[in-house]
Protein backbone atom coordinates (compact mmCIF):
# COMPACT_ATOMS: atom_id res chain seq x y z
CA UNK A 1 0.00 0.00 0.00
CA UNK A 2 1.62 3.42 -0.88
CA UNK A 3 2.64 5.74 1.71
CA UNK A 4 -0.08 8.18 2.80
CA UNK A 5 -2.59 5.95 1.59
CA UNK A 6 -4.89 6.16 4.88
CA UNK A 7 -4.21 10.12 4.79
CA UNK A 8 -5.95 10.38 1.47
CA UNK A 9 -8.74 7.64 1.60
CA UNK A 10 -9.85 9.95 4.68
CA UNK A 11 -10.87 12.99 3.29
CA UNK A 12 -13.06 11.40 0.87
CA UNK A 13 -14.51 9.30 3.39
CA UNK A 14 -15.63 12.49 4.70
CA UNK A 15 -16.79 14.05 1.77
CA UNK A 16 -18.95 11.68 0.85
CA UNK A 17 -20.70 11.59 4.26
CA UNK A 18 -21.07 15.45 4.14
CA UNK A 19 -22.67 15.11 0.30
CA UNK A 20 -24.81 12.49 1.96
CA UNK A 21 -25.68 14.57 4.83
CA UNK A 22 -26.63 17.77 2.11
CA UNK A 23 -28.58 15.24 0.80
CA UNK A 24 -30.74 14.06 3.56
CA UNK A 25 -31.03 17.51 4.53
CA UNK A 26 -32.37 18.54 0.95
CA UNK A 27 -34.81 15.79 0.90
CA UNK A 28 -35.98 15.97 4.66
CA UNK A 29 -36.87 20.07 3.25
CA UNK A 30 -38.80 18.35 -0.12
CA UNK A 31 -40.53 15.84 2.14
CA UNK A 32 -41.61 18.44 4.27
CA UNK A 33 -42.92 20.74 1.11
CA UNK A 34 -44.63 17.79 -0.69
CA UNK A 35 -46.79 16.67 2.48
CA UNK A 36 -47.60 20.38 2.89
CA UNK A 37 -48.44 20.75 -1.17
CA UNK A 38 -50.57 18.05 -0.58
CA UNK A 39 -52.84 18.73 2.53
CA UNK A 40 -53.06 22.08 0.50
CA UNK A 41 -54.27 20.67 -2.54
CA UNK A 42 -56.64 17.98 -0.70
CA UNK A 43 -58.26 20.04 2.36
CA UNK A 44 -57.52 23.49 1.57
CA UNK A 45 -58.16 23.47 -2.78
CA UNK A 46 -60.77 20.97 -3.02
CA UNK A 47 -63.51 22.33 -5.16
CA UNK A 48 -66.22 20.04 -2.63
CA UNK A 49 -66.47 22.32 0.37
CA UNK A 50 -67.45 19.48 2.46
CA UNK A 51 -63.12 18.66 1.53
CA UNK A 52 -61.91 21.75 2.90
CA UNK A 53 -61.15 21.19 6.37
CA UNK A 54 -60.68 24.29 9.16
CA UNK A 55 -58.51 22.24 11.19
CA UNK A 56 -56.92 19.49 9.14
CA UNK A 57 -55.15 21.80 7.04
CA UNK A 58 -51.37 23.09 6.39
CA UNK A 59 -51.89 25.52 9.63
CA UNK A 60 -52.17 21.80 11.98
CA UNK A 61 -49.33 20.42 10.19
CA UNK A 62 -46.95 23.70 10.57
CA UNK A 63 -48.26 23.58 14.43
CA UNK A 64 -47.03 19.20 14.57
CA UNK A 65 -44.13 20.16 13.33
CA UNK A 66 -43.05 23.24 15.41
CA UNK A 67 -44.28 21.24 18.29
CA UNK A 68 -42.22 18.19 17.93
CA UNK A 69 -39.31 20.15 17.14
CA UNK A 70 -39.45 21.98 20.13
CA UNK A 71 -40.08 18.82 22.09
CA UNK A 72 -36.97 16.89 20.01
CA UNK A 73 -34.87 19.95 20.73
CA UNK A 74 -35.31 19.20 24.88
CA UNK A 75 -34.46 15.63 24.16
CA UNK A 76 -31.77 16.01 21.87
CA UNK A 77 -29.99 18.54 24.59
CA UNK A 78 -30.01 15.70 27.32
CA UNK A 79 -27.96 13.85 24.47
CA UNK A 80 -30.56 11.02 24.48
CA UNK A 81 -31.06 11.61 20.52
CA UNK A 82 -29.05 13.49 17.66
CA UNK A 83 -30.02 16.46 15.29
CA UNK A 84 -30.58 13.41 12.30
CA UNK A 85 -33.42 12.19 14.77
CA UNK A 86 -35.11 15.46 15.08
CA UNK A 87 -35.30 16.23 11.52
CA UNK A 88 -36.97 12.69 11.25
CA UNK A 89 -39.68 13.92 13.54
CA UNK A 90 -40.06 16.75 11.33
CA UNK A 91 -40.85 15.06 8.34
CA UNK A 92 -42.97 12.52 10.26
CA UNK A 93 -44.71 15.64 11.67
CA UNK A 94 -45.36 16.96 8.39
CA UNK A 95 -46.63 13.49 7.07
CA UNK A 96 -48.90 12.76 9.66
CA UNK A 97 -52.40 13.65 8.39
CA UNK A 98 -52.02 13.81 4.48
CA UNK A 99 -55.13 11.00 4.06
CA UNK A 100 -58.23 12.31 5.28
CA UNK A 101 -60.92 9.69 4.40
CA UNK A 102 -64.33 10.05 5.94
CA UNK A 103 -67.67 9.54 5.94
CA UNK A 104 -71.09 10.46 7.11
CA UNK A 105 -72.31 9.52 10.47
CA UNK A 106 -75.92 10.45 10.96
CA UNK A 107 -77.55 10.23 14.45
CA UNK A 108 -80.86 11.14 16.07
CA UNK A 109 -80.29 14.24 18.94
CA UNK A 110 -80.80 12.96 21.93
CA UNK A 111 -82.22 15.23 25.62
CA UNK A 112 -82.31 13.70 28.77
CA UNK A 113 -81.34 9.84 26.96
CA UNK A 114 -84.35 10.50 24.61
CA UNK A 115 -84.47 10.97 21.14
CA UNK A 116 -85.77 14.58 19.51
CA UNK A 117 -88.00 14.32 16.13
CA UNK A 118 -86.60 15.88 13.59
CA UNK A 119 -83.58 16.86 15.18
CA UNK A 120 -81.04 14.97 12.99
CA UNK A 121 -77.29 14.94 13.31
CA UNK A 122 -74.91 15.08 10.50
CA UNK A 123 -71.42 14.85 11.13
CA UNK A 124 -67.75 13.76 9.43
CA UNK A 125 -66.91 10.52 10.63
CA UNK A 126 -62.88 9.47 10.23
CA UNK A 127 -61.45 6.30 9.17
CA UNK A 128 -59.19 6.59 12.46
CA UNK A 129 -56.04 4.14 12.21
CA UNK A 130 -56.77 3.74 7.89
CA UNK A 131 -55.48 7.53 7.76
CA UNK A 132 -53.26 6.90 9.73
CA UNK A 133 -51.51 4.20 7.72
CA UNK A 134 -52.11 5.39 4.60
CA UNK A 135 -50.29 8.85 5.44
CA UNK A 136 -47.70 6.51 6.87
CA UNK A 137 -47.52 4.76 3.27
CA UNK A 138 -47.46 8.04 1.19
CA UNK A 139 -44.40 9.21 4.19
CA UNK A 140 -42.43 5.48 3.29
CA UNK A 141 -42.91 6.00 -1.01
CA UNK A 142 -41.37 9.49 -0.93
CA UNK A 143 -38.80 8.13 1.50
CA UNK A 144 -38.00 4.82 -1.22
CA UNK A 145 -38.34 7.77 -4.07
CA UNK A 146 -35.78 10.15 -2.41
CA UNK A 147 -33.09 6.71 -1.95
CA UNK A 148 -33.82 6.22 -5.71
CA UNK A 149 -33.34 9.51 -7.22
CA UNK A 150 -30.18 10.40 -4.96
CA UNK A 151 -28.72 7.04 -5.36
CA UNK A 152 -27.83 6.96 -1.82
CA UNK A 153 -29.45 3.83 0.68
CA UNK A 154 -28.40 6.20 3.25
CA UNK A 155 -29.91 9.08 2.77
CA UNK A 156 -33.25 6.83 4.82
CA UNK A 157 -32.94 3.56 5.73
CA UNK A 158 -35.70 0.59 6.77
CA UNK A 159 -35.46 1.98 9.97
CA UNK A 160 -36.30 5.28 9.45
CA UNK A 161 -39.04 4.18 7.72
CA UNK A 162 -40.26 2.08 10.59
CA UNK A 163 -39.94 4.88 13.21
CA UNK A 164 -41.51 7.55 10.76
CA UNK A 165 -44.89 4.95 10.04
CA UNK A 166 -44.83 4.26 14.16
CA UNK A 167 -44.68 7.83 14.97
CA UNK A 168 -47.42 8.68 12.39
CA UNK A 169 -49.14 5.51 14.07
CA UNK A 170 -48.62 6.76 17.64
CA UNK A 171 -51.19 10.03 16.70
CA UNK A 172 -54.27 7.58 15.75
CA UNK A 173 -56.90 9.07 18.63
CA UNK A 174 -59.41 7.14 20.89
CA UNK A 175 -61.49 8.24 23.41
CA UNK A 176 -61.21 8.07 27.25
CA UNK A 177 -64.75 9.12 28.56
CA UNK A 178 -63.94 8.87 32.43
CA UNK A 179 -61.27 11.66 31.69
CA UNK A 180 -63.30 13.07 28.53
CA UNK A 181 -60.64 13.97 26.19
CA UNK A 182 -58.74 12.14 23.56
CA UNK A 183 -55.84 9.65 23.57
CA UNK A 184 -53.58 7.92 21.69
CA UNK A 185 -53.98 4.24 22.46
CA UNK A 186 -51.08 3.58 20.45
CA UNK A 187 -48.44 5.65 21.89
CA UNK A 188 -46.56 3.46 24.58
CA UNK A 189 -43.79 3.24 27.28
CA UNK A 190 -41.34 1.63 24.79
CA UNK A 191 -42.22 3.84 21.64
CA UNK A 192 -39.49 6.02 20.08
CA UNK A 193 -38.75 8.86 21.15
CA UNK A 194 -39.43 10.58 18.18
CA UNK A 195 -43.10 8.60 18.32
CA UNK A 196 -43.34 10.61 22.19
CA UNK A 197 -42.55 13.69 20.51
CA UNK A 198 -44.98 13.83 17.55
CA UNK A 199 -48.09 12.29 19.42
CA UNK A 200 -47.55 14.56 21.72
CA UNK A 201 -47.69 17.44 19.27
CA UNK A 202 -50.53 16.32 17.73
CA UNK A 203 -52.54 16.97 20.52
CA UNK A 204 -50.42 19.73 22.39
CA UNK A 205 -52.11 22.84 21.93
CA UNK A 206 -53.88 23.23 24.83
CA UNK A 207 -50.68 22.96 27.66
CA UNK A 208 -47.83 24.11 24.94
CA UNK A 209 -49.42 26.52 22.98
CA UNK A 210 -52.41 28.34 25.03
CA UNK A 211 -55.53 30.08 25.37
CA UNK A 212 -55.78 31.65 22.72
CA UNK A 213 -54.44 28.70 19.66
CA UNK A 214 -56.87 26.14 21.67
CA UNK A 215 -59.88 27.89 21.52
CA UNK A 216 -59.30 28.65 17.83
CA UNK A 217 -58.53 25.27 17.52
CA UNK A 218 -61.42 23.93 18.80
CA UNK A 219 -64.07 26.27 16.60
CA UNK A 220 -62.37 25.04 13.86
CA UNK A 221 -62.67 21.77 14.71
CA UNK A 222 -66.22 22.47 15.53
CA UNK A 223 -66.99 23.43 12.20
CA UNK A 224 -64.80 21.06 10.39
CA UNK A 225 -67.16 18.08 11.98
CA UNK A 226 -70.49 19.47 12.26
CA UNK A 227 -71.57 18.87 8.18
CA UNK A 228 -75.02 19.81 8.91
CA UNK A 229 -74.30 23.29 9.99
CA UNK A 230 -72.02 23.69 7.62
CA UNK A 231 -74.85 22.48 4.64
CA UNK A 232 -77.46 24.93 6.74
CA UNK A 233 -75.78 27.72 6.02
CA UNK A 234 -75.93 27.75 2.37
CA UNK A 235 -79.76 28.81 3.34
CA UNK A 236 -80.14 32.55 4.36
CA UNK A 237 -80.64 32.59 7.99
CA UNK A 238 -83.86 33.86 8.35
CA UNK A 239 -84.83 30.98 6.65
CA UNK A 240 -83.59 28.27 8.81
CA UNK A 241 -86.64 27.65 11.73
CA UNK A 242 -86.36 28.84 15.00
CA UNK A 243 -86.25 25.27 16.38
CA UNK A 244 -83.47 24.23 14.26
CA UNK A 245 -81.40 27.49 15.55
CA UNK A 246 -82.03 26.61 18.58
CA UNK A 247 -80.79 22.58 18.00
CA UNK A 248 -78.04 24.00 16.30
CA UNK A 249 -77.31 26.49 19.16
CA UNK A 250 -77.43 23.45 21.74
CA UNK A 251 -74.94 21.78 20.15
CA UNK A 252 -72.33 24.99 19.73
CA UNK A 253 -72.85 25.63 23.39
CA UNK A 254 -71.94 21.76 24.44
CA UNK A 255 -68.76 21.94 22.51
CA UNK A 256 -68.09 25.35 23.89
CA UNK A 257 -68.21 23.70 27.38
CA UNK A 258 -66.73 20.29 26.42
CA UNK A 259 -63.05 22.27 25.19
CA UNK A 260 -61.82 22.77 28.88
CA UNK A 261 -63.10 19.23 30.17
CA UNK A 262 -61.40 17.99 26.45
CA UNK A 263 -58.06 20.14 28.32
CA UNK A 264 -57.89 19.32 32.08
CA UNK A 265 -58.36 15.32 30.60
CA UNK A 266 -54.85 16.30 28.37
CA UNK A 267 -53.49 17.81 31.41
CA UNK A 268 -54.12 14.80 33.65
CA UNK A 269 -52.64 12.80 31.23
CA UNK A 270 -49.55 13.79 30.69
CA UNK A 271 -47.17 12.53 33.53
CA UNK A 272 -48.48 8.77 32.02
CA UNK A 273 -47.57 9.87 28.65
CA UNK A 274 -44.20 11.13 29.74
CA UNK A 275 -43.13 7.89 31.10
CA UNK A 276 -41.33 7.04 28.20
CA UNK A 277 -39.48 9.90 27.84
CA UNK A 278 -35.68 9.73 29.75
CA UNK A 279 -35.82 11.00 33.38
CA UNK A 280 -33.17 12.91 32.59
CA UNK A 281 -34.79 15.18 30.38
CA UNK A 282 -38.64 14.61 31.52
CA UNK A 283 -38.87 17.07 33.73
CA UNK A 284 -37.41 19.52 30.86
CA UNK A 285 -40.17 18.31 28.37
CA UNK A 286 -43.29 18.79 31.15
CA UNK A 287 -42.03 22.52 31.58
CA UNK A 288 -43.34 23.06 27.24
CA UNK A 289 -46.50 22.09 28.87
CA UNK A 290 -46.65 24.61 31.16
CA UNK A 291 -50.09 26.64 29.71
CA UNK A 292 -52.97 24.24 30.74
CA UNK A 293 -54.07 25.79 33.41
CA UNK A 294 -54.89 29.20 31.98
CA UNK A 295 -56.30 27.06 29.04
CA UNK A 296 -58.73 25.71 31.06
CA UNK A 297 -59.33 29.12 32.95
CA UNK A 298 -60.05 30.50 29.70
CA UNK A 299 -61.90 27.41 28.27
CA UNK A 300 -64.36 28.20 30.80
CA UNK A 301 -65.15 31.61 30.71
CA UNK A 302 -65.52 31.78 26.89
CA UNK A 303 -68.23 28.88 27.51
CA UNK A 304 -69.75 30.59 30.39
CA UNK A 305 -69.79 34.13 27.70
CA UNK A 306 -71.37 32.33 24.65
CA UNK A 307 -74.19 30.86 27.20
CA UNK A 308 -76.09 33.94 26.49
CA UNK A 309 -75.06 34.58 22.62
CA UNK A 310 -78.10 34.44 20.11
CA UNK A 311 -77.83 31.48 17.26
CA UNK A 312 -76.09 34.13 14.71
CA UNK A 313 -73.67 35.56 17.52
CA UNK A 314 -72.54 32.09 18.68
CA UNK A 315 -71.86 31.45 14.51
CA UNK A 316 -69.63 34.41 14.07
CA UNK A 317 -67.78 33.96 17.40
CA UNK A 318 -67.23 30.44 16.49
CA UNK A 319 -65.62 31.45 12.94
CA UNK A 320 -68.48 31.10 10.50
CA UNK A 321 -68.21 32.96 7.40
CA UNK A 322 -72.19 34.38 7.34
CA UNK A 323 -74.68 36.72 6.01
CA UNK A 324 -78.46 37.21 6.05
CA UNK A 325 -78.48 36.11 2.82
CA UNK A 326 -76.91 33.01 2.55
CA UNK A 327 -73.68 31.84 1.10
Amino acid sequence: MPEGFDELKKPRQESSAAESERGFDYYIERGRNEALLAVKERFEDDPDERNRLPFHNRRHTNDVMRRTRALLEVVREGGAITERDVKIGMLAGAFHDTVQRWEESRAKWQENGKEVENHEKVMRRRFAGENEDASAAEASAFMDKAVEESGDPGIFSEDDKRIVAEAIGATVPGFNPEKGTVTQPNLKEKSSLIAHAVALADLGTAGMDGPEKFASEGDALFREENLDILEALHKPLNEIHEDQKEYYRKRMLGWSKFQAVFAAGRRSLLEEELRGIPEGVRDSVKKLFSRFDETIESAKKISERRDNMTFEELLRDMGYAVSLSGR
